[in-house]
């Protein structure tokens, strides 16, 4: 069958990488921070390990529930702690990848309100994503509302666009906490998704600074101290990039020759596994034109969301 002109290849081909042998193996670490428990996840290739997973556990409640390949050791872990819910940052399976295992354990999945019509859906995955984390399961979730219990904490959900569009983050003012999902990622960010919104995420990145607090908590590359001055250069950086941008292309340059200047041409090599879908020009279209949403999604959420 080949592929209509409105579903990607990607479609088509998920069903053959769900069932690949991809030669990979997976690591596990357990840790702590201020009476949180830590978990950082990961596969390897080669023996080199390929972008780390963080998901967190405060009392009886899982902030994302980690890689579908690493089941095991987290289905462990909530069933010797007795972890009654898991909150959702967004649908993306590095987060979501073991919300159905504990579904079924009866574990409450809450989620964004617009992660939740998301998780509830088979959706299709690109070949990197098979191979760097697995694909999750569909699972029904509990859309969140204002606040969220977190252990013995009431956690405010935070509206937190931009890298995808169902994403929040939760709050927790008590201790200074904020659980990021995929909204900070690094201080300098020099690659986007296609369907990464350059804009929201730098609202969203303004609405953080608004809080009070100390530990940066992302699932990629957490931040336990000094969290909110990361945040202040980030948006710092994602302004004078924008202005370059913003100007180069004004003198005529096209996006290549943008990156080229930005010197972000390296950047997009290291993620040549994904043929495209995450690059360093993607950033810059999304500057100039905006994300280029997944059909998917747009179907499923029956439109296009923005701010």
């Amino acid at each position: 069958m080949l592929p209509s002109p409105r579903r990607p290849l990607y479609h088509w081909l998920d069903p053959l990488w769900s069932r690949f042998p991809f030669p990979v193996t997976a690591s596990f670490e357990a840790g702590g921070f201020q009476g949180m428990r830590t978990f950082r996840m990961s596969r390897r290739f080669l023996g080199r390990e390929i972008l780390p997973v963080w998901c967190y556990a405060v009392g009886d409640t899982l902030v994302d529930t980690g890689l579908p390949s690493l089941a095991g050791p987290i289905g462990d872990f909530a069933r010797e702690s007795r972890i009654g819910r898991a909150l959702l940052t967004h649908h993306h399976e590095d987060h979501s990848g073991n919300a159905a295992l504990l579904a079924r354990r009866g574990v409450e999945i809450v989620a964004g309100p617009l992660a939740a019509p998301l998780l509830r859906l088979d959706l299709p995955a690109r070949f990197y994503q098979h191979f760097l984390w697995g694909k999750a399961e569909p699972c029904a979730a509990t859309p969140a509302l204002e606040t969220v219990p977190i252990g013995r904490y009431e956690a405010r959900v935070v509206h937190a666009p931009g890298h995808s569009v169902d994403q929040v983050a939760y709050f927790v003012a008590e201790e200074g906490w904020l659980f990021t999902g995929d909204a900070f990622l690094a201080e300098k960010v020099k690659v986007f998704r296609k369907d990464e919104d350059f804009a929201t995420t730098t609202d969203t990145v303004e609405r953080f600074l608004r809080l009070d607090f100390d530990a940066l908590l992302c699932a990629h590359r957490p931040r336990f101290e000094k969290g909110k001055e990361s945040l202040r250069v980030k948006l710092q950086w994602m302004r004078e990039v924008e202005g370059l941008v913003r100007r180069w292309r004004s003198e005529g340059a096209e996006v290549r020759e943008i990156v080229r200047r930005l010197g972000f041409s390296k950047a997009t090599r290291n993620y040549w596994l994904t043929f495209g879908d995450v690059t360093a020009g993607n950033m810059v279209r999304s500057i100039l034109h905006g994300p280029t949403p997944r059909p998917e999604v747009v179907e499923a959420l029956g439109g296009p969301h923005g701010r």
